[in-house]
Formats: C-alpha cells, structure tokens, sequence
C-alpha cells in the first residue's frame, strides 16, 4: 500500500522535472561533450528523486533502502559537475582532467562501499519530522563530507577558467558558474548540516525541493542560452510550460497539505474531547487512550484497539513530560515500542502514532489520546492522490498534446517562413509564402509577402529611375520646395502654439504677497524662447507663487511660497507648469479669498495641499510630475512648515554663511510612486535671513571655457558660495549664475527675507539715505506687490528726486518701466542706476534690450558687449547681439556671434531664425 503526503508530490515533481530535462539534453544531435555530461547529471539527479519518492510513498521499514540509490547517484551526478565544468566550453587541461576526475571516482568507491556498510550494518528508524523511514544521521556522514569537497573541487576549476578566459567567454562563464554554485551549495550543505544534527530533515527536504526546481530550471535556462547546441522553439516553449506548471504544482500541494494537516488536527481533537467529556469512542479513529492522575504514579489504560498494547511506561513518561511543558492539544510523534523489545528494534507503521494530550480537571487527571499513523497518512492520501493523478495528467498533455497543437500553428508555419527567408537570400524575390493561421505568424507571413513584393517592386523602379533620372531630379527638387515652404508653415503653427501657452502661463506665476515682515522676490528664466510675429517670449516647466494666509482665531498672518518645476522640455514642462499654477492658485483662492481665515493649522494645510496636487498629478499616470518645495512662514515669528518634493534643497543666507536646510531625499515628485511616507519640514528663521528656494537650473551650468565641448557642474556646493558672494542682492545672484558658464535648464528662485532692517537690495544705504526715504522705498516694493504700480512709480521718483543716489530705487524703477514695455523710461533709469554701479551684467542686458526696442541699435549693441565679457555664455545675450550687429549690417560679426550661440544650443528658435537671415544675406 503506498501513502502520497507533500514529501511524496514535491520528489515527483523534482523527479519529472529532471527526467524531462535528461530527456531533452539526450535527444539533441551532435551534441557537444559537455553537453553530454550535463545529460547525465540530470539522469543521476532523477535517481536521487526517485529515490526520494520511492521512500516516501512507502510508509515501511524497506524504505530505508532508498540510500542504496539516492547516495552513488548524488556522487556520481557531483563528479559530472566536475566533468562539465573541465570540458565547457572547451578542455584546456585533457590530461588534469583525466587524473582529477579519476581520483574524484576512486575516492567516490571507496565513500560509497563503505555507506553501504553502514547502511547493512545499522537499522533503519522512523523519523517523523521528514515522515519517512532513514537512518541514523551518521549513516552518510563521510559520504556527504566527498560530495561538499567534489563540489569545491568543481568550483575551482570554474574560478580558473573565469580567470583566464577571454571577455566574450567571461560572461556566460560566470552566469553558468554562479548557477551551477547556487543550485548545488545549498542542498549539499543543508545535507551535511542535516548529518550533523544542526538541522531537522524536513528542513532538509525545503530547502532540497525549493532549489532543486528553481536551481535547475534556471540552470537549464542559462545553458540553452549559451550552449553551441542547436535547440528548437517548440523545445524551449515546451520545458517552460512544464517547468512553470510543476512549480505552481508544488506550491498548491504545499498549501493543501498544509490546510489538510490542520483539518486532520481539528477532526483528531474534536474526537479525543468528545471521548473525554463521554468516555465513548464509537465511530472514532482513536488507537488507544491512557489517564494518568495528578496524585497517582500508576497510569491506566481507557480503551485501546484490537492487536494493540499501550507500552504504559513510555505513556507515563510522555504524559508527565507534556503536562511539565504544557504541550495541549497539540499534536505530538510517539513510537508504542513494545515492552520487550531489543535496542535495534525497528518500529513497524503499526508502532507509530500521533497523540494529543488532554486535561481532565474535574477528574484532575492528564489524558493521552493516541491515533494510528497510517490513518494520519490514509487521510492526506485521500487528496494527495488526486493531485498526483492531476498533475500527470497536466504533464502528459503538455508533452503529448501541446506539441501537436503548436506543430501547425507555430513551428510549421515558422519553417516556412524560414524557408521562404533562405529562397530571398539566393536571390530569389518571386516567393511567396502561404498564410496557415490568421495569427501572429500569419500576420508576419504576410508583412513578409508584402516586404518581397515591394523589394521587387523597388528593384523594378530603380531600373526605370535610371533610365528617367534628369527628369526623377527635377519633379523631387520641386517636390523638397513644396515640402519645406510646408515645414515652415508648421513652424509658425508651433510657434503660435508656443505662444499662446506662454500667454497662459505667465498669469499663474503671481508674486501676491503682501506681508513687509517676509519679503518675496521671484527670478525666472525658462530655456526654451521663440519669436512670433516678431514677439519674442519664452515657455518652460519652472514656476513660482507667493501669497498670504490667515490662521486660526487670533488670525495669524503667514506667508505662502511654492517654486516648481515640472518634468518634460517645451511644452511637456509647460503643460506642467500651467498644471501646477492653476492648481496652486485654486487652493490659494479657496483659502485666501475675501480675507477667509482658515481653522486648520498651518501643517494641516501643508498637508492637504500636498495630497491635493500629488493626486492631480497622478491623474497622468507618470506622463507629467513635478518636483516643488511649498512652505508656509508665520510672519511674526519666522517658524517655517513645508515639503520638499524632490527639489533642490533650499539655501538658508545667515551672517554671511550660506548652508543648505536639507541634507538628505524625503519626499518623491508630485504625480511618482514613492515608497516615501509624507513629512513636513521645520525650520526657525531669525531676523535678517534670507532664504533661497530654486529650480535645478541653478546647478545645471555648462562650465566650458571654449563654449564647444560641454563640462557640465557636479559641484552641488557652487551655489552656496555664488549665494554667498552675492550678499543677498538676487540680481548679483543671477549675473554671477550667468558668468559661471551656460544654462543648460529652466533657472527660476524665489528670495525670501525675514524681518530685514533694509532692503536687501540697498547694501550702500546704512548710512548715505534718510529713514524716510527707505520707508518710501518700502513702501512703494510693498504697492508693486498689490498691483498698484502708479502710486508706487510717484514714491520711487519721490525718493529719487531727495536722493539722486539712491541706486536700488532707480533700479526698481526702470524694472517697472521695463515690466510694462516703457523703454524709453525704463533705459534712463537703468543708466542712472548703472552710474552708481557699471559692473551689472543684468542691468546691461536689460539696458540693452530697451536700446533695441527704442532701435538704438549701435547702443544696444555696446551694452550686449559688455554682458558678453563678464557672461560670454549667456545665450539671450548672444542672440540680442547678433540681431543688433545684423541690424547694423555688420554680418561677419553677427555671424561669428551666432557661432557661439550655435555652440551652446543650435535647436534654438532664434539661433536658427538669425542663422536664416543671415544666409539670406549670403553669411
């Protein structure tokens, strides 16, 4: 009678794998040696399968003879391994192979006579964690020690030949090292660690099964891959689906066995109380029952089976042992030896049972309830035996019935499609190939059909091409005409397209904070710039928005701050940005409008903002994100909450000493799958800092002295020390960005100061102007920042006229002059201003912008000059100067300049309109 449990599934499993793959190795023609040593490592493996299998099917003490053939196979399929690994992908060392693998078999004789010493000169014993009948762990011991020393033995001729082989070899050298190494070490070790009592066999037999299929079918898979050996597609596809069908195979047994060990467990106790609480045992599976009492030292037997004699000794002994530990209803091994039996009594199945310990305590007494261990197995039998009938059957018709489907429906129609693919290398484009199935291959038969066919059809045109090629010439040049006067107009469609986006966009980047106490001054500069109907603007992913908000019942005031920068060029990151500002200004009119005053806190706000726009973004399913810093700052005492999405850290200016406020990622882009959790920032401002908040252009600076080939910045401490040399003046901090090279991005920053004595702007201003005049000058920042730009131009003129002087209110006013395209104005002020302070590159190229609009070109074109020795890679620059220089007439300059400009980004739209014009002009 042989008993199927999970033991008994998982070595079939193993040994149908193994037999499948020796199978397939064996049936390959002209196959190479090693080839052949990798066949018959997978006979000896399905040996030791088998091996196992036989063993656990037979719940007797003859199952023990199972060694006879699991120990030679495993040595043998070792000395193999060795074998392979001397002769892939060629012998290099025939005659150390030869002495090698011979002493590998004289040593492997000699372990395996003297394990079938052992195994005659022993008895077998019943091990119940593994379930099967096996000897003592020392029977072997030497026989494992061989198989880990063949194993290293192995291991260092693949570490040799790694060494020495060449690079094309290396690599399929160490994929079939490592998983020969990986397959092979942990079953050889868990056995000599099983045969040294470190570890149980049942943890044996996981680990042996869980790499045996996993190792091997990888294995095989490596092979295939870099084996010389001709294989076949219906092969490959074949062994993968059995592979993949066994190991979900042994994963359901596994977990069926599992849930049917513990409906075995549940039935057994529902018996055992039920005869405790009756004293019946009718209809039960129970073997036999003994009671011992708390007082008493004598146990006593309560009902028992036919043919069966409960050793009372053992019982007592096992009773007083459980009730010490506590061991209850739990199922517990016990082998009923009998009273008089000899120290190498080998239990039958009829001696093996499962207790289970109960606790009478009305009758003060510990009962041990005993059930058969050949009815524990006829229970698992009864659904194992399905599982194995299902997965032969799955087996044979994955072997018998899938090929026969796949030979007309794939493999036929593949070989003709080879067939055909040979006919067209001879030179033969008149084949065609019948369509068997309107599939995959069908539709490739006649995408191939249709390839030949225009192959001949071109061949047959490229003769009549020669015979009417003047005429071909002429009808194509007309037809490129046609094509680029086409492109063209389709370049001023995107331009249109580019312009009205930036016409969306820029109303989203508001500067609407109010508040004195924490000042707000934005910078942005997007790469990306056209013309249009002679307009010249600029799109980008980089955004920024300030604003104000009410808290709380004492309604305090903090201020609002959000710089972004969405992923994607042009208009991807454009398209991003209108995202992000519409959403920002959304959340700050619902939270702002009519002086609403929020009853949340202000990390709650952070908070839902944050969930707000992370799960707009996520609406585009990875196609738009978004990297931002969003802060709030209380404007009386400069504590900070706020989020860092992925952004660069922010830049904290204290005393002179710039350091960044982050030092390490907390957060993902907006719209990303992060394994982060959400965090919000803190951070204490104290009177007189300033703080930076910018986009990753800041550091993405081309550092090139010859403008040709790019030296991109990997510096991540360059922007400390330019914040640091531009003493708080934003502008400062961009012309000294512009002078290190380059802008490879979208550049935007925010400055924020808190509670500042004076503008940060006036660093000349402590002891030259009257207090009066910088409250005006404050007055009127704090008006631009309401829109009423009126009241603010008289009060900058007001503090002018007083202090003709006063350099950063003349600044002031020509950038409000320049905001609203006055250039006359605005280049007065920005002439008085560069009076006091010339060495401005921005100022100079503002100046320089207003001299062309006002078409002073040869002004124009000096002041570009001068950004130009300071900032010889600022491409607005070189573009401005060019057109000036074209506008003049003088060409060769212009030229030479838009080389330059060409060198730092030749897809430009203004590099390439100029470059237009002036090949119009024959330059």
């Amino acid at each position: 009678m042989v008993y199927f449990n999970s033991w008994a599934i998982s070595s079939l499993i193993c040994s149908i794998f193994t037999f499948i793959i020796f199978a397939f190795l064996a049936a390959l023609k002209k196959k190479a040696n090693y080839t052949s040593a990798f066949s018959y490592l997978f006979l000896f493996v399905f040996l030791i399968n088998f091996g196992f299998f036989f063993s656990a099917i037979l719940p007797f003490p003859e199952a023990a003879y199972h060694r006879l053939v699991t120990g030679p196979a495993a040595v043998f399929g070792t000395i193999f391994l060795c074998i392979f690994a001397y002769l892939y992908p060629r012998n290099d060392h025939p005659k150390e192979a030869k002495y090698v693998i011979g002493s590998l078999l004289g040593i492997s004789l000699i372990t395996i006579s003297y394990s079938y010493y052992q195994i005659f000169t022993n008895k077998p014993l019943f091990d119940f964690t593994g379930q099967i009948y096996n000897y003592q762990q020392k029977v072997g011991n030497l026989l494992a020690v061989s198989l880990l020393a063949f194993l290293l033995v192995m291991i260092l001729i693949q570490v040799r030949k790694i060494i020495r082989a060449e690079k094309e070899e290396r690599k399929a050298l160490v994929q079939m090292s490592l998983g020969m190494d990986v397959t092979y070490l942990v079953p050889v070790v868990s056995n000599l660690l099983f045969r040294s009592g470190v570890i149980t066999f049942n943890a044996f037999q996981q680990l042996y099964v869980g790499f045996m299929i996993l190792g091997y079918f990888t294995l095989t898979i490596l092979f295939i891959n870099n084996t010389v050996d001709k294989t076949s597609f219906m092969t490959k596809i074949i062994g993968i689906t059995v592979a993949t069908c066994l190991v979900f195979a042994q994963a359901f047994s596994t977990v069926v066995n599992l849930k049917n060990e513990s409906l075995f467990d549940e039935i057994s106790i529902k018996e055992a109380q039920t005869f405790l609480n009756t004293g019946k045992s009718e209809g039960s599976s129970i073997a036999y029952a003994v009671s011992l009492g708390d007082s008493s030292n004598k146990p006593k037997v309560l009902i028992k089976s036919a043919g069966i004699e409960p050793n009372l000794n053992l019982a007592q002994k096992e009773i007083l042992e459980n009730r010490k530990s506590g061991n209850f209803l739990k199922r517990t091994p016990i082998t009923n030896l009998p009273k008089v039996s000899s120290e190498d009594y080998v239990p039958s199945p009829n001696d093996l049972f499962y207790s289970y310990y109960l606790r009478d305590e009305v009758g003060e007494r510990t009962l041990l309830v005993a059930f058969p261990y050949l009815h524990y197995r006829k229970f698992l039998d009864e659904t194992n035996s399905w599982l194995v009938f299902l997965t032969l059957s799955l087996v044979f018709v994955i072997l018998v019935l899938f090929p026969f489907f796949f030979n007309r429906s794939l493999v036929r129609p593949l070989n003709t499609l080879i067939r055909g693919v040979g006919e067209v290398n001879l030179g033969n484009l008149t084949i065609r190939i019948p369509v068997l199935v309107q599939d995959e291959i069908g539709y490739l038969s006649e995408s191939f059909n249709k390839m030949v066919g225009s192959i001949l059809e071109g061949r047959t045109k490229l003769e009549e091409y020669a015979d009417t090629l003047e005429e071909k010439v002429d009808a194509r040049t007309k037809e490129v005409t046609e094509k680029m006067e086409e492109i063209h107009s389709l370049k001023v469609q995107q331009d249109g397209d580019y312009f009205l986006t930036s016409l969306l966009s820029k109303p989203l980047m508001t500067n609407w904070n109010r508040a004195s106490s924490v000042t707000t001054n934005f910078y942005i500069e997007q790469k990306k710039k056209f013309v249009f109907k002679n307009k010249e603007s600029e799109i980008g992913g980089d955004i920024c928005i300030s604003g104000n908000l009410l808290f709380g019942s004492e309604k305090e005031r903090w201020s609002v701050f959000l710089n972004g920068d969405a992923m994607g060029k042009s208009m991807q990151g454009a398209g991003g940005a209108i995202v992000l500002g519409t959403a920002m200004n959304n959340i700050m009119a619902r939270s702002a409008s009519q002086g609403k005053v929020l009853n949340i806190s202000p990390e709650d706000w952070v908070r839902e903002s944050y969930r707000e726009l992370d799960d707009i973004f996520r609406t585009f399913d990875g196609v738009m994100m978004a990297s931002a810093i969003l802060g709030l700052i209380n404007e009386k005492t400069g504590k900070m909450y706020y989020f860092n999405a992925e952004h660069p850290w922010a830049v904290l200016l204290r005393d002179g000493k710039a350091s960044f406020l982050e030092r390490e990622l907390t957060l993902r882009k907006l719209g990303s799958p992060s394994e982060m959790s959400f965090r919000i920032l803190e951070f204490d401002l104290m009177p007189g800092d300033i703080l930076y908040v910018g986009s990753d252009g800041r550091d993405d600076i081309n550092l090139t002295e010859d403008g040709v080939n790019w030296i991109m910045n990997s510096d991540e401490n360059m922007f400390l020390k330019t914040v640091e040399e531009s003493k708080g003046d934003l502008d400062n901090l961009i012309d000294r960005i512009h002078s290190l090279g380059a802008l490879s991005d979208d550049l935007s920053l925010i400055r924020i100061g808190f509670h500042e004595k004076l503008s940060p702007n006036i660093t000349e201003s402590k002891t030259s102007i009257p207090e009066s005049i910088l409250r005006k000058y404050t007055e009127a920042k704090a008006l631009l920042q309401q829109r009423e730009i009126g009241t603010a131009v008289v009060l900058l003129e007001e503090a002018l006229h007083s202090v003709p002087s006063f350099k950063a209110a003349a600044r002031l006013l020509g950038q409000v002059y320049y905001d609203r395209k006055e250039y006359d104005p605005s280049s007065r002020w920005f002439e008085k201003y560069l009076e006091f302070d010339s060495d401005s590159p921005n100022i100079w190229f503002l100046l320089s912008v207003c001299y062309k609009h006002l078409k002073e070109y040869s002004k124009s074109s000096q002041a570009a000059e001068k950004v130009r020795i300071s900032q010889p890679h600022r491409l607005a620059n070189l573009i401005n100067l060019t057109d000036n220089y074209r506008l003049l007439g003088r060409f060769n300059e212009a030229r030479s300049i838009l080389e330059a400009a060409e060198s730092i980004d030749g897809e430009s739209p203004g590099v390439r309109k100029l470059d237009e014009l002036l090949k119009s002009k024959g330059y």
